[in-house]
């Protein structure tokens, strides 16, 4: 990996969740939050800005645009940036359909510190879509 550090982006509507989440990456070495979301539409907002991070972390269920209609959008106008999903839901059918869609990456709410680092290398690894 390169020594510049990988660029962030926390999107979920539960702001503790969503500082908790930011305070642990921030934590890691090489990463960086760029900013967070409280739900997709403010996500795609940012993003229209040119606040391009690499990897966003996103809660799939939030009100006004959730995270399969998120991901739905980002693959088609940003499909450099990758995405995790982060949810509470483990149905294998849930996560087949939202990698089908374009999430790169799924993980569980209840996911460890090291899941977590774990997931965010595994997607930095992967070819985005479209490439």
């Amino acid at each position: 990996m390169s020594p510049l550090s990988i660029r962030l982006a926390v999107v979920d509507d539960h702001i503790l969740f969503r500082k908790g989440l930011r305070a642990l990456i921030s934590g890691f070495a090489g990463m960086e939050v760029l900013f967070e979301a409280g739900d997709g539409q403010e996500l795609l907002e940012r993003l229209d800005q040119g606040v391009i991070p690499d990897v966003i972390l996103m809660d799939l269920q939030m009100p006004v645009l959730d995270g399969l209609q998120t991901v739905r959008l980002l693959r088609t106008q940003y499909p450099q940036v990758r995405s995790i999903i982060i949810s509470m839901h483990d149905e294998p059918e849930l996560i087949d359909s939202l990698r089908s869609e374009g999430a790169h990456g799924y993980l569980l709410k209840n996911a460890s510190p090291e899941e977590v680092l774990g997931a965010i290398r595994q997607v930095m690894t992967t070819v985005p879509l479209g490439a």
